[in-house]
């Protein structure tokens, strides 16, 4: 009965993407964490891909992100996102009630954590569980089995946050979270054009831009691409035409680059003695969808010292080890009393069943 009320999903809530994980079905969702509202009557119009091709294009629409530092901000908003994608990739309009598992940013505070539950029930969740981005990421990474050394470095990057996490002996050592992510080096590219072009252009076009020939600094032996981004001439208020290369993308994103680099140092400096001595052999693992940066892994090498590499799937590491945790003993069903149980929160690598 529980399985034709909805499978086991998982929810990875990105200040940019919005990713979804059904059970036997894999990552059925990656879609911009976006909403298109009409400005008259406050009715939403389109979510996720549509909603960016509206903004900057129809005057009466309004475009709203309600998912900031990994939480809602704006609950109605979240709890409608979350609903239209739950129901949509389950294929049942009002009976889709699964257990959801979502991560949290290891840092969240009793304010977002309320808004986060309040808006996953509405939407329909009969169980929630909240997982810790560093241990999903982890988890999804594959590198919490036996295999495995029992320290693990985590440092997710993501749009808005910068999540690290040291696990060791099955749990969470110590984390820090940074509100710095890939965000901040889109905001800092519109301002170098704005400054020294004298040219407005759209955050989605400096997004476009940071992919295509973004580098970290210094390139050594990378090749210097450069790309063509439309704007607006601030000056005459006619379109206009620049062109951007990988030396004028990595002067603008210096800054905000150091601030990532400085909240990994943060977070590897809060481990007791016992363990810093084995992070020089585990090195430090990046996931999110700013960690694929090229040159960034090797500048963390050369400020902290330790080994940094790119897994695999770095953007989906969180949901798929978001949707392995209901794999594990002791989840079960909540009472058909209880329409809304309290969730639970995992503090500790999950043992599986298999």
């Amino acid at each position: 009965m529980w399985d034709f009320a909805g499978r086991d999903t998982a929810i990875d809530l990105g200040g940019s993407t919005v990713r979804m994980h059904v059970r036997d079905r894999g990552v059925v969702c990656r879609e911009p964490s976006l909403l298109a509202r009409c400005r008259r009557t406050g009715r939403i119009l389109a979510l996720g891909r549509p909603a960016r091709e509206m903004a900057g294009r129809n005057p009466d629409v309004t475009l709203v992100r309600p998912i900031r530092d990994g939480a809602p901000t704006e609950t109605d908003e979240a709890e409608y996102l979350m609903r239209h994608l739950v129901r949509k990739h389950h294929r049942r309009r009002y009976t889709a009630r699964p257990r959801l598992v979502m991560t949290v940013p290891s840092g969240m505070n009793t304010v977002h954590y309320r808004a986060l539950q309040f808006s996953a029930y509405q939407a329909g969740a009969r169980r929630l569980t909240l997982v810790p981005t560093p241990i999903a990421a982890a988890i999804g990474m594959g590198l919490t089995s036996s295999a495995r050394p029992e320290v693990t470095v985590i440092a997710d990057i993501g749009a808005d946050l910068t999540d690290i996490g040291v696990i060791a002996f099955g749990g969470l050592v110590t984390s820090h979270t940074a509100h710095i992510g890939g965000s901040a080096l889109d905001r800092a590219i519109v301002a170098l054009v704005r400054r020294e072009q004298r040219t407005a252009i759209s955050p989605a076009a400096a997004e476009a831009a940071k992919l295509e020939v973004g580098a970290v600094p210094p390139l050594g032996r990378r090749p210097v691409r450069q790309t063509v981004v439309h704007g607006r001439d601030v000056t005459t208020g006619m379109p206009r035409e620049i062109v951007l290369t990988t030396v004028d993308v990595g002067r603008a994103i210096a800054g905000p680059v150091a601030e990532i680099v400085d909240a990994v140092h943060a977070g590897l400096s809060g481990c007791s003695p016992e363990i810093s001595g084995d992070l020089l052999s585990v090195g430090v693992t990046l996931t999110g969808g700013t960690a694929r940066l090229p040159g960034l892994e090797r500048l963390i090498q050369d400020r902290t010292g330790l080994a940094a590499r790119i897994g695999d799937e770095t953007g989906d590491a969180a949901v798929l080890g978001a949707g392995e945790v209901l794999r594990s003993a002791g989840s079960p069903e909540p009472s058909a009393r209880e329409s809304s149980p309290r969730p639970h929160l995992v503090t500790s690598v999950p043992e599986f069943e298999y």
